[in-house]
């Protein structure tokens, strides 16, 4: 994940500006003669602005609309991060427009292009869910939450993480092209064997999202011993194993209708499309566990991170 603010994440497609102000304060003193005289009265907040686009096949758009809306109304800090794991600091929002590109025929909005400006906070965070999660501790970021022992494992920790987090991404976009062609043959009801065309596809497809889901299934045991430093894992294995078996139902059903010519249209493509509805609503279920663990690979030992953090402490 290339940015996530709280435990709102934006994939790289999202980020479109990124400016960054930083500012110092000088107190000006008159002389009798010449130029004044500065006085150096320490650093002003950094302040970020970014226009980012929220966008309906990455995650829920109004979901996360609201979550930035509600954390800006309540003031809430929140920490930043960027790039692979960049801890940039803590944030509160200070402005946010918004404009809707397009909707469904429902009204619901598929995609809005959003202003945001960041200004620094220095200060206690306590309150903020993720502000313990990215305390320094152990030398490293999110150690503080780490049991003593664990913090010896981190790296394996990171690795099943990190792994899992990237299986599903890749999974997911592969369930993206398969919604866009099922969408198509959708509107084909009437002419069942010009839908056929699209089936070889929309099969290779699933192959491979079955690739990807099924090896997450089989990393079930590796979660489990996660799953004390990191409870969302089980959510995200729970709705990655649904996902998983979802994708095989819906390639029987669209095997069948390959096999049957497409004919008895509601006996094959309807089950297929009500599994995709499934997955659909999976997908956007895992979006918070997802988003819970990648915080949890901004675990790093580097020296990026080492440099960053250094003067934090």
């Amino acid at each position: 994940m290339y940015f996530m603010l709280g435990n709102v994440a934006f994939e790289p497609v999202d980020l479109t500006d990124f400016n960054e102000s930083h500012s110092a304060e000088f107190a000006e003193h008159a002389v009798l003669k010449g130029k004044p005289r500065l006085q150096a009265m320490g650093e002003k907040l950094t302040e970020l602005s970014f226009t980012i686009r929220l966008h309906h096949k990455i995650g829920g758009v109004e979901k996360r609309y609201q979550a930035l809306l509600s954390a800006k109304a309540k003031q809430d800090t929140m920490p930043l991060i960027i790039g692979r794991g960049k801890y940039k600091g803590n944030f509160v929002i200070t402005d946010i427009s918004s404009a809707t590109l397009f909707t469904d025929k429902f009204g619901n909005a598929l995609a809005r292009e959003m202003n945001i400006t960041l200004r620094e906070f220095v200060g206690d965070m306590d309150d903020n869910p993720l502000g313990a999660a990215l305390n320094l501790g152990s030398n490293s970021l999110l150690g503080s939450i780490l049991p003593e022992g664990a913090v010896k494992a981190l790296s394996e920790v990171k690795e099943t993480v990190q792994k899992g987090a990237e299986l599903f991404n890749q999974g997911r976009q592969i369930v993206d092209e398969v919604r866009n062609t099922i969408a198509i043959v959708r509107q084909l009801a009437d002419d069942p064997m010009a839908a056929l065309a699209y089936l070889p596809g929309i099969l290779t497809n699933l192959d491979g999202a079955l690739g990807n889901f099924g090896e997450l299934t089989g990393m079930n045991n590796l979660f489990e011993g996660v799953h004390k430093v990191l409870p969302a894992i089980s959510d995200f294995a729970r709705e990655s194993a649904g996902i998983y078996g979802d994708l095989q139902s819906m390639k029987e059903s669209l095997t069948l209708g390959k096999e049957s010519n497409g004919s008895n249209w509601e006996s094959w493509f309807k089950p297929a499309d009500n599994a995709l509805s499934n997955i659909n609503e999976r997908i956007d279920n895992a979006a918070a566990p997802v988003a819970a663990m990648t915080a949890w690979i901004v675990l790093r030992e580097d020296e990026d991170v080492t440099h960053d953090t250094a003067d934090r402490t």
